[in-house]
């Protein structure tokens, strides 16, 4: 009896400790899941591959045409303007004070060209023709003593001297009369052309001036030559605004620019029109369709690469200027999938990529065409939207179960 009952306490601690093993090992495999970053494979253009940037359709440095005191600054950074909308006024009150000394000046000018337009009046002419009777009376009054004291002196009652003076108030007497007749002939012909031309063309410097006047006025207010965001202000109210000085930059980023450079070998077979897919750092699930409008003809100074240039548009804003692009060009490249180089494993002289499927890691051998330390090209093995596993461990292996990350 004894015997019987210290077996059956040998039997059920035995049992007791399989089911405390089966337990544990049950629980285990669920905890002890490795977990695994993934990246999926989307379908891109074929064709050269480069790398670029970002920058705005347009950028522009708003300047002022004038100098002055800032009186307002209506906008602030991030602002969306529009062509035309006011960014700066200065103050203008210096401007509006030529301009007053301008239409002063104007209106003199013209009060002159009108009168010498409108020549002498009768009463002028009539005090003129006046003038010229005196003139001619006071001439014959000399002449006639000239002749009174020629005979004296002739006759010896009259010395040198007293004969001169009379001859000089003779001389003095015929000028008189000349003066005075030119005056009135001139004053009845009327001004020459000459004189008029002279006053309209002092009339049309001076409007010009007051053009120029007004044009200084109106640059007081600095307008938004284009429709964007303002990107950077430089000024403030208060502050002294140098004519040509950067005030603030404006860009237009509802289409963006792509700038790259294309290797010698590629060039050819880039060309302008060219439709490209586009891929940007951090937003890899979304593909941008742009186009070539610019390959240059010229490379760049420091390489053998030669710049081009792909527009996009960006109508939602969320490609920003100094992002980093990459553009899927078309052309005879080897085609391929370009996929993270981390994700490649080597054994046995052959590569290998492990893609996952509802939870099960399956080990793909691929073939590989081009390699970088970032990217490679993968010709065979992988398909568009195939789960592949970045940077797997020596722990994976063909049918190993994984949490995703």
């Amino acid at each position: 009896m004894k015997k019987t009952t210290k077996t059956l306490g040998v039997l059920f601690a035995a049992i007791s400790l399989i089911a405390a093993g089966c337990s544990e090992s049950s629980a285990s495999p669920a905890e002890a899941l490795p977990i695994v970053k993934t990246w999926k494979i989307a379908s891109m253009q074929s064709g050269v591959t480069t790398n670029g940037k970002i920058v705005a359709s347009e950028e522009v440095q708003v300047v002022s045409k004038v100098s002055g005191k800032i009186a307002t600054v209506p906008v602030q950074e991030g602002s969306v303007v529009k062509q035309g909308d006011a960014l700066i006024t200065l103050e203008s009150s210096d401007y509006q004070e030529q301009i007053n000394q301008a239409q002063a000046a104007i209106a003199g000018a013209q009060a002159r060209l009108r009168d010498t337009k409108a020549g002498a009046r009768t009463q002028q002419l009539q005090q003129l023709s006046s003038g010229v009777e005196q003139a001619k009376a006071s001439l014959q009054v000399a002449e006639n003593t000239y002749n009174r004291m020629k005979a004296l002196f002739d006759s010896g009652a009259l010395s040198q001297a007293e004969l001169e003076r009379v001859a000089l108030d003779l001389e003095k007497a015929r000028r008189g009369l000349e003066q005075s007749q030119a005056q009135y002939d001139l004053a009845k012909a009327g001004p020459t052309a000459d004189t008029v031309a002279a006053l309209e063309a002092e009339v049309a410097r001076l409007n010009v001036s007051l053009e120029m006047a007004k044009n200084s006025y109106d640059n007081t207010v600095v307008h938004a030559p284009i429709s964007g965001i303002v990107a950077k202000r430089n000024v403030n109210p208060g502050e002294m605004a140098g004519a040509g000085a950067p005030l603030m930059v404006l860009v237009k980023m509802d289409q963006v620019k792509v700038e790259a450079s294309v290797p010698q070998a590629q060039i050819n077979q880039v060309k302008v029109g060219d439709n490209v897919d586009v891929k940007v750092a951090g937003m890899n699930e979304k593909v941008w369709n742009g186009q070539v409008e610019f390959v240059s003809p010229v490379s760049d100074a420091n390489s053998s690469s030669f710049p081009i240039k792909v527009k996009l548009d960006n109508p939602d804003g969320l490609l920003r200027a100094g992002m980093v692009a990459e553009v899927y060009l078309q052309g005879e490249a080897q085609k391929g999938t370009k996929v993270p180089s981390s994700a490649i494993v080597e054994k046995e002289s052959k590569k290998y990529i492990f893609t996952v499927d509802q939870g099960v890691v399956h080990q793909v051998e691929v073939s590989v065409s081009d390699s970088s330390s970032d990217w490679s090209v993968v010709t065979a093995g992988v398909a568009e939207n195939d789960q592949i596993v970045v940077n797997p461990t020596d722990a994976l292996s063909d049918g190993s179960k994984v949490s995703v990350n």
